[in-house]
């Protein structure tokens, strides 16, 4: 509420030709890290600046300006010289920067200095940033006597707080190399109809740079001539071809992505897609011409299939997770593996792989039957994972990290892209196309990053991103445990000097939410999936479920591990 209640004043402040320093920060709060979050934002309506405005005034209110999207950001060229007004270029990117650092300025200037904590590229994509912001505006007086800014910075920039109001999470999607699902792609674009506009866009001009390598490109070569969405929430979209008019096969997808990614608008209900110039809209049957944005459920990039069913390891053995229950009250499953510590479940809940209780074997064996394998020994084996294609992961004590192909056979996979240390655990998204890993530094500190699964000639791990989970009140923080909350955002469980914190995060680490500290002693685990609830188990083998923000209860007891199918 009080962010609400800043963003208003604000706006009010604004509209009022006789404000004068007008407030450069307010309380930062974070949005939620869930995919289908679109921001509403309160609106800021900017303002001219007054004929008497210091250089402040002037500066503080093109900042202002620039978190309100109008045609050519007129409002914010009204601060800036002619020539500078010319030469500004607000589409090039966004920097973002973080609270209470107010403009320092004398009679006849005024600077920025603030940490940067962010930036969004000309492609709408959101990057941490851990550098800084120090922007002389070079204010000087024009003809009239006026102060302008004579030195604008590239792009917009925009505090952290007027940020999450004026902007929206908006994530395109793309097909992974197969064509068969989704992969999310998020971007962040001026909210209310620059939204809808940029999704499209982003989706015919393809994906990031980071996720181009591992996705399939759209193939339907076109522009957005325009999107209107009508009171029944049906988005009607017109593209303008550069070349012939797709084939079927080419309109079936892009129809799957743009419903998909429409489908996050809690306005839109449906889409219809015309071809300018021709004579109707695209029809797929059953739908006709009005694509409901749940068609396509196939494609979805976080299925949830098994993944409603919780699984423990108790006594060596593999339940189905009882509410309330230790191992006695539980089902037993794959009942060849007798000897486990840990485990992971195919995403189909068909097969189990486990590790033995003395860490030197994985062993697999299907849910159903009383027969298992060994397939992997080693030393100091850890957590397995598989992935979507029903491909087994491992690592080990000694930071190396193992794949089982479709053939059974098992290859090293190369961890130089993430710098020294070695990998404490790691968890593939839904989708098989990214995965978040936990590192160990040499200086012993846990950090996390999302890295890219390319797939298109053999498997492999690239383009490692570390991802700051500092808090405001807490500098340095280890991560313990990390987990796929949706298809875009994470769940990690993060010690901060004696306490520990669950955090949501999105997988650009644009938004961090708290939903609560544990409030039990040594959590050691996360079991997270899309659509139910997380877990967090204990090393004393207790295991509390997640019912709302700051809100655990204690699900099941004597528990050496806990695990959704992934």
């Amino acid at each position: 509420m009080a962010k609400v209640v800043s963003v208003l004043m604000l706006a009010v402040c604004l509209l009022l030709s006789g404000c004068s320093g007008v407030p450069t920060s307010g309380p930062v709060e974070r949005v939620s890290a869930d995919p289908g979050h679109f921001n509403s934002g309160v609106e800021i309506a900017p303002a001219p600046p007054g004929p008497n405005a210091s250089p402040v005034e002037v500066v503080e209110g093109f900042l202002h300006a620039q978190a309100s999207w109008q045609p050519q950001y007129e409002v914010a060229r009204a601060y800036l010289t002619a020539e500078a007004s010319q030469r500004w270029r607000p589409e090039a990117g966004v920097r973002v920067y973080a609270e209470g650092n107010p403009v320092v300025a004398t009679d006849t200037s005024a600077t920025l200095r603030a940490p940067l904590v962010g930036t969004v590229d000309a492609a709408g994509a959101y990057r941490q940033s851990t550098g800084s912001l120090d922007q002389d505006f070079g204010l000087v007086k024009d003809a009239a006597g006026h102060w302008r800014i004579s030195n604008p910075p590239e792009g917009l920039t925009i505090s952290e707080y007027l940020f999450a109001s004026a902007f929206s999470r908006v994530i395109p999607y793309f097909f992974e190399p197969g064509g068969r699902w989704l992969v999310p792609d998020p971007r962040y674009f001026p909210r209310g109809s620059q939204a809808y506009d940029g999704a499209v866009r982003a989706l015919l001009e393809g994906p990031t740079d980071w996720l181009e390598p591992a996705v399939q490109a759209t193939t339907v070569r076109a522009s957005l001539a325009g999107v209107t969405v009508s009171s029944a929430g049906v988005a009607a979209i017109t593209l303008r071809g550069t070349g012939p008019e797709p084939d079927a096969a080419a309109r079936i997808a892009l129809l799957t992505q743009l419903t998909r990614t429409f489908g996050q608008f809690e306005t839109v209900t449906a889409v219809e897609v015309m071809w300018e110039g021709a004579a109707e809209a695209w029809t797929v049957a059953p739908y006709g011409r009005t694509i409901p944005v749940g068609a396509f459920p196939d494609s979805d990039p976080a299925p949830r299939q098994g993944s409603r069913q919780l699984f423990a390891v108790t006594d060596g053995v593999l339940v189905r997770a009882m509410e309330g229950g230790g191992g006695n009250a539980n089902l037993v499953v794959a009942p060849g593996i007798t000897t486990a510590v840990t485990a992971a479940v195919r995403s189909d809940a068909v097969s189990a792989a486990a590790v033995t209780q003395d860490r030197t074997a994985v062993v697999v064996g299907p849910l159903s039957e009383n027969s298992s394998q060994t397939v992997l020994t080693g030393v100091g084996l850890r957590r397995p994972d598989f992935d979507r294609q029903g491909l087994l992961w491992v690592n080990d004590d000694q930071g190396d990290w193992w794949l089982q192909d479709a053939t059974g056979a098992w290859r090293q996979l190369d961890t130089s892209a993430f710098g020294e240390g070695t990998i404490e655990t790691f968890r593939i998204a839904p989708d098989g196309i990214r995965v978040a890993i936990i590192v160990q530094r040499p200086s012993g500190e846990h950090v996390l990053g999302v890295a890219r699964i390319d797939r298109t000639d053999d498997v492999a791990v690239r383009s490692w991103r570390e991802l700051s989970v500092a808090t405001t009140s807490v500098a340095s923080t280890s991560v313990i445990d990390v987990g796929w909350r949706t298809a875009d955002s994470l769940l990690a469980l993060v010690g901060e000097g004696r306490t520990t914190q669950v955090f949501a995060i999105a997988q650009d680490g644009a938004s961090i939410a708290a939903i609560g500290p544990t409030a039990v002693a040594d959590p050691e685990e996360l079991a997270v999936a899309p659509g139910v609830p997380a877990m967090v188990r204990t090393t004393g083998g207790d295991v509390w479920r997640y019912n709302s923000d700051f809100r655990w209860s204690l699900h099941l007891t004597g528990a050496s591990s806990v695990l959704y199918p992934g």
